[in-house]
């Protein structure tokens, strides 16, 4: 996918009869119900295992904002002109919609309607309340159901990519590759043993000219928390590792994050035009 810009025409997916289209094969039986390329998916989608490491930075917010002009959405600023990104990668292992990995370029951002958090503090309060909402500006798969599933149920903005994670006793770490070009490659320290009681967060995206809010709800064991830690790779010629590149990257993340065992629940998706407001806006 070397389009970088958020209205974007979506790719087909591959299948066994040739390129599918999401629309096309997936409709939506009921408020809990949803027919994804002739299987049922009944919300809430469980996740019962799965694995998960994530980079968080500082980026330029002038530059973010330039890349959500026309979402209604504003980048959340920690410090004044900075703004945050996180890298992140999910394996999935035993999960309604099958066993594959994901990763996604996300940015806190406030929603149309959202006030200002104060800096520092405000987003750090928001993300404990559960309210801080995550825009998902890129998130790739390795299997074609889940992005079939994940475009129409959720709205996300995902795409058949290569993505691999791996765990070992002392680290995580995660590679995304598209058409044969290196995007990024993230680690993170894995040797802790915090758990992690259950958390909930509201995502964003923006398909078919709508923006879709999702609450989910993510606990587990196993997680490791450390300031700091090593900068990520980026790729040279792929066109979102040179936006990574124009956002600051590669240079050391603020924060790594990575939890060994992760269970996930995704209830269905609030959508309105972009640029309105959702049925409620935290504060």
């Amino acid at each position: 996918m070397h389009d970088i810009g958020i209205f974007c025409d979506e790719i087909p997916v591959p299948g066994e009869g040739g390129a599918e289209h999401t629309n096309d094969c997936c409709s939506q039986r009921d408020a809990l119900t949803y027919d994804i390329n002739g299987t049922d998916i009944s919300l809430p989608v469980l996740v019962n295992e799965a694995a998960m490491l994530m980079n968080q930075f500082t980026v330029s917010a002038k530059r973010v904002k330039a890349l959500l002009e026309g979402t209604g959405f504003r980048p959340v600023e920690i410090f004044p002109g900075k703004a945050l990104m996180q890298l992140l990668a999910v394996d999935y292992r035993k999960n309604d919609l099958g066993d594959y990995n994901e990763a996604a370029i996300i940015f806190p951002v406030l929603a149309p309607g959202e006030s200002r958090p104060l800096p520092l503090v405000g987003p750090m309060i928001r993300t404990v309340k559960g309210t801080l909402h995550n825009f998902v500006y890129r998130m790739p798969v390795d299997q074609n159901f889940t992005t079939h599933a994940g475009r129409f149920i959720w709205g996300f903005p995902k795409w058949v990519s290569t993505v691999d994670i791996s765990f070992d006793e002392k680290r995580a770490s995660a590679t995304f590759e598209d058409q044969g070009e290196l995007v990024f490659a993230i680690e993170s320290p894995a040797t802790g043993k915090i758990a992690a009681k259950p958390q909930t967060a509201p995502s964003l995206a923006i398909r078919d000219g709508r923006a879709w809010r999702t609450f989910g709800v993510t606990e587990g064991e196993g997680m490791t928390v450390k300031l700091g830690g090593k900068a990520p790779t980026i790729g040279n010629t792929h066109p979102l590792a040179k936006l990574l590149r124009e956002l600051g990257l590669p240079k050391r993340p603020m924060m790594s994050v990575s939890m060994q065992h992760v269970r996930l629940r995704f209830d269905g998706a609030e959508s309105v035009p972009v640029g309105q407001p959702f049925s409620s806006t935290p504060q």
